[in-house]
């Protein structure tokens, strides 16, 4: 069988154009039971859903003051978040549902961040009535060592974005790559929009402070991808007109969005900004295409009780899961030398975020 050797499914897709390059391990328990493979997937790539969810809610802001009527800048911001050590790995024993047996000296396996080298067993096993005997016999299907991880707990990702002035102290932030393919890797593309608006122009005294700003901001980023895989047969019998193989690939909708509350304080040059908020992200998945899921061979004569397998298609179809809802406190720093900006900021969150970037800002 072959391994699977595409960049890694989530960030290595988001971040291709920069060469960062890991692989992503097989991911054999595919052989197993649908069920089980949604099961396993869900907790597998789960920190770099959170990752990439974290960056995706990152670098919308430097500063709390908004564009006057007409203004805009262009940024380019790099974010970089980090997962907890928590992430890191997950118990097979609490999966609900598992009907793989677990062997082994333990039953914790390793996320796609994390990585161990003792990792359990997954053992696929089926009950057939020997024809001959008709007494019950078991088959192992197949026994899969868990896979491991990339042992790479963070993730960068680049985001271009404009923003441009409105009235009243309003302005909006938008945010796009096109939908393009990334060589033989897969495909990516970017949608995302967000709008700040000052509240400080509505409290007395404060208004009066052109050197402090008092906003509130929201965004929301959506990143379509997709990763080409290579999941070959192992079975002992190969039926007839087996499917192309080459169909098969694994589809990411990953969203993120939030809420803050920013201020900024601003002297010639420097400009200091906070932000307290929500963040929140979601991950719509899908395994398309055809993919060998193992299976016995029930019926009397010399392949009796050998393993075969059944071409199932599309065997993740929309599959969804919620990642974090999360209170988020973000502390930057922005130097503006003309109309160019450089900023950086720490975002403490459950998956914490250090974002930088460099701008050209007409205020």
């Amino acid at each position: 069988m072959k391994k699977i050797k595409n960049i890694l499914v989530v960030a290595a897709l988001m971040v291709a154009s920069i060469t960062v390059k890991a692989q992503l391990p097989s991911l054999d328990f595919i052989y197993g039971y649908t069920n089980d493979a949604r099961l396993l997937l869900e907790e597998y790539i789960r920190p770099y859903a959170n990752i990439m969810g974290a960056n995706l809610n990152g670098g919308w802001y430097n500063t709390a003051e908004p564009h006057k009527l007409g203004g805009f800048d262009v940024t380019a911001t790099f974010s970089v978040a980090f997962a907890p050590p928590a992430a890191l790995s997950y118990d097979l024993a609490t999966l609900s549902g598992l009907r793989a047996d677990i062997e082994g000296a333990t039953t914790i396996a390793p996320t796609a961040a994390g990585q161990m080298d003792a990792r359990p067993d997954l053992v696929y096993s089926a009950v057939v009535n020997n024809p001959v005997s008709g007494v019950p016999e078991t088959y192992e299907l197949a026994r899969i060592t868990h896979p491991d991880g990339a042992g790479l707990n963070w993730l960068p990702l680049p985001m271009p974005q404009i923003t441009v002035g409105l009235i009243k102290g309003t302005d909006i932030t938008l945010r796009f790559l096109p939908e393009s393919r990334l060589g033989e890797y897969g495909r990516l593309g970017v949608f995302g929009i967000g709008g700040r608006h000052s509240i400080s122009q509505w409290i007395p005294v404060v208004n009066k402070l052109k050197f402090i700003n008092i906003s509130v901001q929201g965004g929301y980023t959506n990143v379509s991808t997709s990763a080409h895989l290579n999941m070959e047969p192992i079975a002992e019998i190969e039926p007839s007109n087996p499917p192309n193989w080459d169909d098969q690939f694994l589809d990411l909708d990953i969203s993120g969005w939030t809420v803050n509350l920013i201020a900024s304080q601003s002297i010639p040059i420097i400009t200091v900004y906070e932000g307290i908020g929500y963040s929140s992200s979601l991950v719509d998945l899908a395994l398309r295409g055809h993919y060998p899921i193992n299976s016995v061979v029930t019926e009397e004569g010399p392949d009796f009780g050998k393993t075969t397998y059944t071409a199932v298609e599309n065997p993740i179809d929309d599959m969804q899961f919620e990642n974090y809802k999360n209170l988020r406190l973000n502390l930057g720093l922005r130097i503006k030398l003309g109309l160019l900006t450089l900023h950086y900021d720490f975002t403490r969150t459950l998956y914490s975020t250090h974002t930088a970037g460099i701008g050209i800002s007409f205020r």
